[in-house]
C-alpha cells in the first residue's frame, strides 16, 4: 500500500514538474525570449561553481551559460531580461542570447550570454599583470568608469562591484549585470543576501542598516576598490591570512590599503576620493570620468615607478595564476627532473615535509570534513603564512612529491582563493606523474611518498567527479576511480568504494556490498574511517543486523585510534545510551575532546550543553562550529548576535552569520532574517 501511494505520488510530481516546465517555456515564448535545447550545445565546460563555457553546435559560436534556480522567480528573472535589453545597447554590457534547460531535470534553467575569453579582472590582472603597462591600466580603468557612468545616468545602480563581477573580453571591459543592478531607490532586500567580498563594500552601507540602502555612492566606493587593484594588481588585503566577518569593523574605521609606490598622483588622488568614508564627500561618477581622462601617460610618466616587491608580485602570480598560465606552469612540473625529495628540505624545508606527513597521515585517519580543518589548525599552530607556505610547496624543485598537497590547498582555499579548477589540476598531476626510477629505486622514503601522493591524487580527483568540482559531476567516473585504486591495493580507496554502495553513488546501492567493503578495509587495511563506518552500520543496521553493542565497540576502536568522527559519536553514544549506559559527564569528556580537535558536531553539541547556564561559553562553542561551517550554529550565531545573548548586539554580524546559514540550506535563517528586514523597515 506505501510503494503504491509513493508510486502514485511520484507520478503526480512529474506530471506537474512537467506542466511547470511548459508553462515556463510558453512565457518565454510569449514574451519573444528565446529558448534553445541543451542538446544544441556541445564541449560545455565548468569555468566556476555555476557558469559553463559552451559552443552553439550550428554556429560554433562561444557562450556563457550561467545555471538559475527559477522556483517562484519567473517573473523576476522577466523583468530582469526586459531591462537588461534596454541595457545592452551598450557595448560594455554583456549580450543575452536566451535560455536553455538542461534535460532530465527540474528547474535547472541557464542564461546563455556572450562569452569573455579573457576571465574576470581578478584573473586578467594575476595573469597579465607584469605585461600591462600604465597605458593599459589607465585604459581598464576608464572603460570600468564609462559603464558605471552609463549605469548611473540611468539611475541603476551595480550593488555589487568588484573585480569577479567585471569581465574582460580581448582586452576590453565586459560587465555582466544579471541579478546585480537594481534600479533605485534600493530596497532592503540585500539584507537577505550575502556581503560579497567584502574588501568593496561601502563602510557607510555596513555601518548604517536603518537608513538607506545601497546608493551611486557606494557603487563609487567600490570603483575606488577596483582602481587601487588596477594599480597593485592584487587583491585589496589579498595577503592578510583570513578575511571574516571581524575584518568588517576595521574598514568600517577607516583602514584601506596603501598605494603602489610609482603611482601617478592624480590616480591615486581619485580613487582615493572615490573611497572615502562619507558618501557625501565622494566624487560622482561624471566627475570621476573627467578626472580620468585629464591624466596623459607618457614614456617619461612612470618612469621611477616601483614594481610590486618581488617576493608579494611572484607569490601572486603563482597562487592565482588561471587558464594557460596554469597549464603551461603545471607541463614545466612534468618535464623538469626530480632531485632528491629529502635532502633538499632538510636544508630549508623542513616544516613542508612535515606539513606533507601530518597531510597524509590525516589522510589515513580522517573524514574529508576534518582534513581541511586540521591542516589550518596545523598551520596556525606553528605561526605560518600560508599564502608563503603555498608559493614555496609550488616554487619548490621537488614539488612533484607533494602536489596533492598544493592541489589541496586550491580545494579548501588555504592560502588563495577556492580554485576548483586549479585543484583539480594539480591532483591529475599526482595521480598521473610518472617520476625518473634512478631518483626512487633506491631510496624507499622517497617512493613512499611518491605513492602517498598518487594515492591522494587519485582519491581526491574521484571526489571532485562525485561533487561536481571543476569538471563535470559524474558519479559514474567517480566509482570507477575509487574502485580501481582501491583494486591496486588501496584501502582509504576501499572505504570511499563502500561509500558508493552505501548512497548509490555511481553504482546501484546496496547495504550488504557496503558493509562487506568497509569491514574489509577495517579489519585487513586498520582503516579508521572504515572502522568508524563499521560501526555506524551496526547500529543503523546497514547491510548488517542492527547491533547497538557492537557498534559501538567498533567506534570505541576508531576513537581510540585518534578517528575525531568516532571520537565525537562516543559523546553521542553516551549521551543516548546507545549501545552503552547513559552517561552525561561520559558524553561531556568525549565531546569536548572531539570539540578541541575542531570536530563541529561535538562543538555544537557543547554549545548546547551550556545554552542553559553559561550563555557566553556557549556562544563560544557555537562560534566554532559555525566558523567551521556547521549551518545550525551560524544560525544560532547569528541569533546570539541580534539577540545580545552570550555578546554584544551586532547588527552586521548578526546578518553575517544568518547569510552564511542561509547559504548552507538553514530555512530558520532566511526567517529571522526576514525579522530584521521588517524590523528595520518600521523602525
Amino acid at each position: 500500500m506505501f510503494q503504491e501511494k509513493r508510486n502514485e505520488y511520484e507520478a503526480t510530481r512529474e506530471w506537474e514538474t512537467w506542466m511547470d516546465n511548459l508553462i515556463i517555456e510558453d512565457t518565454f515564448q510569449k514574451e519573444n525570449i528565446p529558448f534553445y535545447q541543451y542538446s544544441e550545445f556541445e564541449n560545455v565546460k565548468l569555468l566556476s561553481r555555476n557558469v559553463f563555457k559552451a559552443t552553439f553546435k550550428i554556429s560554433q559560436k562561444t557562450v556563457a551559460l550561467k545555471s538559475i534556480i527559477l522556483n517562484n522567480t519567473l517573473d523576476s528573472l522577466i523583468n530582469e531580461i526586459k531591462r537588461h535589453r534596454k541595457l545592452e545597447i551598450h557595448d560594455s554590457i554583456l549580450k543575452f542570447y536566451g535560455i536553455t534547460k538542461k534535460e532530465n531535470t527540474t528547474n535547472n534553467y541557464m542564461i546563455i550570454l556572450e562569452y569573455a575569453n579573457e576571465g574576470s579582472l581578478y584573473q586578467y590582472l594575476k595573469t597579465n599583470f607584469q605585461k600591462l603597462d600604465w597605458k593599459a591600466k589607465l585604459n581598464l580603468a576608464k572603460q570600468i568608469a564609462d559603464i558605471l557612468m552609463y549605469l548611473h545616468s540611468g539611475d541603476i545602480i551595480h550593488g555589487k562591484l568588484n573585480s569577479e563581477n567585471i569581465l574582460v573580453h580581448n582586452r576590453n571591459i565586459k560587465l555582466n549585470d544579471f541579478g546585480m543592478a537594481k534600479c533605485m531607490p534600493e530596497s532592503l532586500r540585500f539584507l537577505t543576501n550575502t556581503f560579497g567580498p567584502i574588501q568593496y563594500i561601502d563602510p557607510q552601507y555596513l555601518e548604517i542598516f536603518h537608513s538607506i540602502g545601497k546608493n551611486k555612492s557606494s557603487d563609487i566606493f567600490s570603483l575606488g576598490i577596483i582602481l587601487w587593484e588596477i594599480s597593485s594588481g592584487n587583491t585589496p588585503f589579498g595577503m592578510e591570512s583570513s578575511l571574516g566577518v571581524d575584518s568588517l569593523n576595521d574598514i568600517i574605521k577607516g583602514k584601506r590599503e596603501m598605494a603602489i609606490p610609482g603611482t601617478n598622483s592624480k590616480y591615486k588622488e581619485i580613487y582615493t576620493d572615490c573611497w572615502k568614508h562619507d558618501g557625501k564627500s565622494r566624487p560622482d561618477i561624471s566627475q570621476v570620468v573627467k578626472n580620468l581622462s585629464e591624466i596623459i601617460i607618457s614614456d617619461e610618466s612612470f618612469e621611477n615607478e616601483t614594481p610590486r616587491s618581488q617576493a608579494y608580485n611572484v607569490t601572486d602570480e603563482i597562487i592565482y595564476v588561471k587558464s594557460e598560465n596554469s597549464k603551461m606552469q603545471i607541463e614545466e612540473f612534468e618535464i623538469k627532473s626530480d632531485p632528491p625529495f629529502v635532502d633538499i628540505l632538510a636544508e630549508d624545508d623542513t616544516f613542508i615535509e612535515n606539513l606533507f606527513e601530518f597531510f597524509i597521515d590525516l589522510f589515513k585517519k580522517q573524514s574529508t570534513k576534518m582534513q581541511p580543518i586540521m591542516i589550518k589548525d596545523y598551520i596556525r599552530k606553528h605561526k605560518k603564512n600560508p599564502v608563503e607556505i603555498l608559493y614555496q610547496m609550488i616554487s619548490h624543485p621537488s614539488n612533484n612529491f607533494f602536489t596533492s598537497l598544493i592541489g589541496f590547498f586550491y580545494m579548501c582555499g588555504i592560502g588563495t582563493v577556492s580554485d576548483y579548477q586549479m585543484a583539480f589540476k594539480f591532483f591529475d598531476l599526482a595521480s598521473n606523474k610518472i617520476i625518473h626510477r634512478k631518483n626512487t629505486s633506491s631510496n624507499l622514503p622517497l617512493r613512499k611518498l611518491y605513492d602517498n601522493n598518487k594515492e591522494i591524487g587519485f582519491i581526491y580527483l574521484a571526489d571532485m567527479h562525485l561533487n561536481g568540482l571543476g569538471v563535470e559531476k559524474n558519479a559514474n567516473k567517480a566509482f570507477n576511480i575509487y574502485s580501481n585504486v582501491a583494486n591496486e591495493g588501496s584501502f582509504i580507496a576501499l572505504t570511499f568504494t563502500a561509500n558508493c554502495y552505501r548512497y548509490g553513488f555511481g553504482v546501484e546501492k546496496t547495504g550488504k556490498k557496503a558493509f562487506e567493503l568497509f569491514l574489509k578495509s577495517a579489519e585487513e587495511g586498520h582503516h579508521l574511517v572504515a572502522q568508524h563506518s563499521v560501526g555506524v552500520c551496526h547500529i543503523n543496521g546497514i547491510g548488517t543486523a542492527k547491533n547497538a553493542t557492537k557498534g559501538f565497540q567498533w567506534l570505541m576502536k576508531s576513537a581510540l585510534s585518534g578517528n575525531i568522527g568516532a571520537i565525537s559519536i562516543i559523546g553521542y553514544c553516551y549521551n543516548n545510551g546507545i549501545g552503552v549506559g547513559k552517561d552525561e559527564k561520559e558524553a561531556f569528556k568525549w565531546y569536548l575532546k572531539a570539540a578541541e580537535k575542531g570536530d563541529s558536531v561535538a562543538q555544537h553539541s557543547l554549545g548546547n550543553y551550556y545554552t542553559n547556564w553559561d550563555q557566553v561559553k556557549a556562544f563560544e562553542w557555537f562560534k566554532k562550529a559555525a566558523e567551521n561551517d556547521y549551518s545550525n550554529s551560524q544560525y544560532i550565531v547569528g541569533k546570539y548576535f541580534y539577540e545580545g545573548c552570550g555578546t554584544v548586539k551586532d547588527a552586521v554580524k548578526s546578518i553575517y552569520w544568518l547569510n552564511k546559514a542561509k547559504e548552507n540550506g538553514n530555512t530558520s535563517a532566511n526567517e529571522l532574517l526576514e525579522e530584521i528586514i521588517n524590523k528595520i523597515f518600521n523602525s
